[in-house]
């Protein structure tokens, strides 16, 4: 039989149990979401952005469960029995998500000396809000050869021509760019053909492909600028379907594929890992951690990586950072690619 829980520590130590498992829960709940890729609706649509949150959060929880275990008389051993077995499902959420992030530290493939790079920059603008100037400053800075500008407003693409941004990257194709933040804008400073504007989804998703290098090293790549619809409550299921698009653009190319831009969705979301499936990878994986992107408009650091540059596997990838755009809520993310695939 428990000795009386009214006992020294039994008490105290019950409480402590009980609060430990409600704070554990949610972490445990999405890390289980994430694990079935049941992250289709609200809430876990939502919340699976934090997944890697959740996991220094269980880690937390089940120190404290364990310490506190540790510590208690023997007033308490049912409190004590509750608490090992909340640092024991602390644990298994911690060892799982180390599991998934383990296969990512292995870094790109060798790159062979032929293969050509495109050093690549996206950035959600904010609604048309990013500055100009700034921006266009980071294109020169930065040597960037295409660029992916999403939630482009007419106002916008206005700054950024008066700015040089034409005179840096003088192709270019846009698609629904108007008032509002439906707009998407892909810049070259290479030639642009069979340019799309790929304004058959919610918000535009412009494509064309670019030709890297010359003579027999030359290698062409279909580069496409992404931008889905946010998980918001009541838009998950448009969310999921410009993910299903992009998929689809994706695994239907017969040449190089390069896309990059507004995902709204982590390398935790099974929508964003069925778009790179068993072909493509995320660039900022090849680094074996992630690139939080969003939001930078607040007083905190940014929280999740939604903005991506998806390579084919074979492809090398350099260079991966983010830089700050004033007046956007996003980071810029930029990567150099080697692209190995369209050489070989």
């Amino acid at each position: 039989m428990d000795p009386d829980p009214a006992a020294p520590g039994g008490r105290p130590a019950a409480w402590l149990a009980v609060v430990l498992a409600l704070l554990l829960a949610p972490a445990a709940a999405v890390t289980l979401a994430r694990a079935a890729g049941d992250d289709h609706r609200t809430p876990f649509a939502q919340l699976v952005s934090v997944t890697p949150w959740c996991g220094a959060w269980a880690l937390l929880v089940g120190l404290a469960g364990l310490t506190v275990a540790l510590l208690v008389g023997r007033g308490a051993r049912a409190a004590r029995r509750t608490l090992v077995v909340v640092s024991a499902v602390a644990g298994v959420v911690v060892v799982v998500q180390a599991a998934w992030w383990a296969p990512l530290t292995t870094g790109s493939p060798a790159a062979g000396s032929a293969a050509p790079s495109l050093r690549v920059m996206t950035v959600n603008a904010f609604v048309g809000r990013a500055d100009a100037d700034a921006l266009v400053r980071t294109v020169r800075d930065e040597n960037v050869q295409v660029l992916a500008v999403e939630e482009l407003s007419d106002g916008l693409l206005a700054r950024l021509q008066a700015a040089g941004l034409d005179d840096a990257l003088p192709y270019r194709v846009t698609g629904s760019v108007g008032p509002g933040n439906r707009g998407t804008g892909l810049w070259s400073a290479l030639p642009l053909t069979d340019a799309d504007p790929g304004e058959s989804t919610w918000f535009a998703m412009p494509s064309a492909t670019v030709t890297v290098g010359e003579g027999p090293g030359a290698a062409q790549v279909r580069v496409t600028a992404v931008h889905t619809v946010p998980p918001s409550v009541g838009s998950t299921s448009i969310w999921g379907a410009g993910l299903r698009t992009v998929r689809v653009r994706l695994a239907a190319g017969t040449t190089a594929q390069l896309a990059l831009g507004d995902f709204n969705a982590t390398r935790d979301h099974s929508g964003f890992r069925d778009v790179l499936g068993d072909r493509f990878a995320d660039a900022a994986d090849r680094g074996g951690h992630a690139t939080l992107t969003w939001p930078t408009d607040r007083a905190l650091p940014p929280l999740v990586g939604i903005d991506h540059v998806v390579v084919d596997r074979r492809d090398t990838v350099t260079g991966v950072r983010t830089v700050r755009v004033p007046g956007s809520d996003h980071a810029a993310l930029l990567a150099t690619v080697g692209l190995v695939t369209a050489t070989g």
